[in-house]
């Protein structure tokens, strides 16, 4: 859905904590609507409403400070709703206090809550798939996502994690989920640096009497002549398997998700779920309709593997992802894709022997 208007925006003051909120919304026509919250955290998404129809919309909100790279901490100081509408609506909202977990995420620019242009066109607006996750969750839990475009495992904990490191509890949840920036660094290669980050932030959770949760990362989407797409992420997926099993912690499996969805949609239809203009694509970083398949992949995850209170709040009538059918006449535009592998400074990649030929492409840049 495309919204012309810029959103209402309602802010409501209030100290860092976990609330609940209704917005009533009032349609003087009949509107279609999306209620985002804090950084453009998609609560409700697309609903329909006829004329003179009210309804109340209720959810949860975390507020919690962050602290990005590059960036001095930053205080957050309210919940703060904007609602994106193509048409004449009233919308009231009522902010109370909750004590229930919080679902922090950690992770790079394909999780985090990318921000939007207006008008608003969901193809053309990069948008990391933990901002789209609150929505596919009933009340009784809310989302904090502290991922940030270009960190890494060791970024995040050296800055970012500090915004909330004392503020997560017992009971509460950190998901995990890098590698796109860690393999562009030689100490931080799948099984070294990259590894022994994952268990730093397992082991600080459960100190804290959290549940981690660690995810592989999603797929590039780099076809090869074969439909296949390219394993530039494979050893990290890997990794984070064989670091899951050790330390018995739910394994997300965003790779295999990923990498079987694009494939069955093939190298042109795949460019629909990732940022394009027009004449530039991103074969990197989803667009909103990419990052709301990957929310719903990252929910079925958690309910395959039983992550409980999460896997119970889940609306399992919103998460079924029906595979794309694959356009069997679609050919990669490898010269324009191996360009772009040169600008992403891959270091850390599989040394498989399909690569050989890419070497001379993306090695010592």
């Amino acid at each position: 859905m495309n919204y012309e208007k810029e959103p209402l925006h309602i802010s409501t003051p209030v100290p860092n904590g976990t609330y609940e909120v209704t917005v009533t919304i009032s349609a003087h026509e009949d509107i279609t609507f999306t209620i985002l919250s804090q950084s453009r955290r998609f609560m409700v998404q697309d609903i329909s409403m006829k004329k003179g129809e009210s309804k109340d919309f209720t959810f949860n909100v975390s507020v919690c400070d962050y602290h990005k790279r590059d960036e001095n901490y930053t205080k957050v100081n309210g919940v703060e709703l904007d609602i994106m509408c193509d048409g004449d609506f009233t919308a009231v909202s009522a902010v109370s206090p909750v004590s229930i977990p919080t679902i922090y995420i950690a992770g790079d620019s394909t999780v985090t809550d990318q921000p939007a242009e207006y008008p608003y066109n969901p193809t053309s607006t990069y948008c990391g798939w933990g901002q789209m996750f609150p929505q596919f969750l009933n009340t009784g839990i809310t989302v904090e996502n502290h991922a940030q475009s270009g960190s890494t495992t060791d970024d995040f904990k050296q800055i970012n994690f500090t915004a909330f490191c004392d503020k997560i509890k017992e009971g509460d949840f950190l998901i995990v989920e890098f590698g796109h920036n860690d393999q562009k660094i030689e100490t931080l290669d799948a099984f070294g640096g990259y590894t022994e980050n994952l268990k730093y932030f397992i082991n600080f959770a459960r100190e804290k009497g959290a549940v981690p949760i660690i995810s592989s990362p999603i797929n590039r989407i780099i076809f090869q002549e074969d439909g296949t797409l390219l394993n530039l992420l494979g050893d990290y997926r890997e990794a984070v398997k064989s670091v899951c099993e050790e330390m018995d912690v739910p394994f997300i499996d965003l790779w295999t998700r990923t990498t079987e969805f694009f494939e069955a949609a093939g190298a042109v239809k795949a460019w629909d779920y990732f940022w394009g203009n027009g004449t530039d694509r991103d074969y990197t970083h989803t667009n909103d309709i990419g990052g709301n398949i990957v929310a719903r992949f990252a929910a079925d995850e958690i309910i395959k593997n039983n992550v409980t209170p999460i896997a119970d709040l889940i609306k399992k009538d919103m998460i079924e992802v029906a595979m794309p059918e694959k356009d069997t006449n679609a050919k990669p535009l490898n010269t324009k894709e191996i360009e772009h592998l040169k600008t992403i400074g891959l270091v850390n990649i599989p040394k498989a022997s399909h690569l050989a030929d890419l070497d001379k492409d993306i090695t010592n840049i």
